[in-house]
């Protein structure tokens, strides 16, 4: 097993072993300012490429807990907590980086074990009650239209068969829609230690955290891969309507130009901040810290998909399947795998669409108009 330090983390101690995916393992992490907390890696109830999700404990005006895993694995989180050497009723607040299930899976059974605070963004709590599906309201241009005929049905029916056949993520949406947030964040905000960023694009209820030099990510930015940009999207009118006025309009929110545009907020901080993620913190062995420059490695991963695109189109019309197909050619697109390939290729030609590199014909084909603005204008920050 190897083990790397960066400057902001001065020592590690492993509190107990996990596999070699880092399901179960428990580290101690001191933080250049003698902070001690505690890396808790969560396994999933279900089979997952991502790995556990790991969630944080931190002293920070009493002690806080950074998500809590997936439904079906609370059982875990537990035994961790206690593995640190903390119990569950010792923790007063739970902070949600964003609502995807493995993430907040696990925060009602354990506020109704010890009423611990609910602390997320606006955002997250006003969405709490819906659906992912019921909160996105996507073109009805060609793009989108096409994107629906290859893939909506099939990935409706495979997340259908998820909530619908597991009963722990069925009580966990049923949860979701009477939890109540005790402390709405928004960007910029500082409450004792900690520091609030506002980081959508995979989510558009993503926040950060940084403390003495760390950031927890959640998904926003992690090892070995590259998080899930969301394609453009509005927000339905009744979930509009209750929204904030500052988040009603979902170009904010969605998109692959504002998740750069949120990587870009974390590659500006210091340097030597370290990255602490929801997943692959430690994988195949080996310790994964890296630095805020990982958020700078992923946008140029994207500006270079975004390249691999337009030279995949060349000089004919081409279809959105092809193009995916192409471009994922190493992978074994089926089911979930073939709807997340096609999604992320549409979240780059929408960028592409913008900088008004490639248009999408009323059949869906798409041309490139020979250019790549999207590499001016990405660079530039805008």
């Amino acid at each position: 097993m190897k083990l790397n330090m960066t400057l902001t983390i001065k020592e590690i101690e492993i509190r107990r072993e996990g596999d070699s995916h880092g399901n179960l393992m428990v580290l101690q992490l001191t933080s250049y300012l003698d902070r001690k907390l505690y890396a808790i890696a969560v396994p999933q109830a279900w089979q997952s490429s991502t790995g556990p999700t790991w969630v944080y404990l931190i002293d920070s005006q009493g002690l806080t807990l950074i998500d809590t895993g997936g439904p079906g694995s609370y059982e875990h989180l537990a035994q961790g907590i206690e593995q640190a050497g903390f119990r569950v009723a010792d923790i007063e607040r739970v902070i949600i980086t964003h609502g995807h299930l493995d993430h907040d899976g696990g925060v009602a059974q354990l506020m109704a074990q010890n009423g611990a605070q609910l602390w997320a963004h606006h955002m997250y709590a006003h969405l709490l009650p819906y659906h992912h599906w019921e909160i996105m309201r996507t073109s009805a241009g060609p793009l989108q239209r096409e994107f629906r005929r290859i893939a909506e049905a099939g990935m409706r029916s495979h997340m259908g068969r998820i909530f619908q056949g597991n009963e722990q993520v069925s009580a966990y949406s049923a949860q979701r829609k009477v939890m109540k947030v005790d402390h709405m964040v928004q960007d910029g905000d500082r409450v004792g230690d900690l520091n609030f960023i506002y980081a959508p694009g995979h989510s558009p209820d993503e926040i950060c955290i940084s403390l003495d030099g760390l950031v927890f990510t959640g998904d926003h930015v992690l090892p070995e891969i590259t998080p899930h940009p969301t394609f453009k999207a509005e927000f339905p009118d009744p979930v509009r309507e209750k929204l904030p006025k500052e988040y009603q309009d979902g170009k904010k929110q969605y998109g692959l130009r504002v998740y750069i545009r949120s990587l870009e907020k974390i590659s500006q901080l210091d340097p030597h901040t370290t990255v602490l993620p929801a997943h692959r913190l430690f994988n195949k062995n080996r310790l994964n810290l890296l630095t805020v420059r990982r958020a700078r490695e992923i946008v140029k991963h994207h500006i270079n998909r975004l390249h691999s695109i337009v030279l995949r189109l060349g000089n004919q019309p081409t279809s959105l399947e092809q193009i995916t197909r192409g471009i994922f050619a190493k992978r074994n697109l089926i089911g979930g795998n073939f709807y997340m390939a096609l999604s992320e290729v549409v979240s780059h030609i929408e960028l592409l669409v913008d900088t008004e590199d490639v248009e999408v014909r009323e059949d869906g084909m798409i041309i490139w108009r020979g250019s790549e603005n999207f590499r001016r204008i990405i660079q530039l920050g805008k």
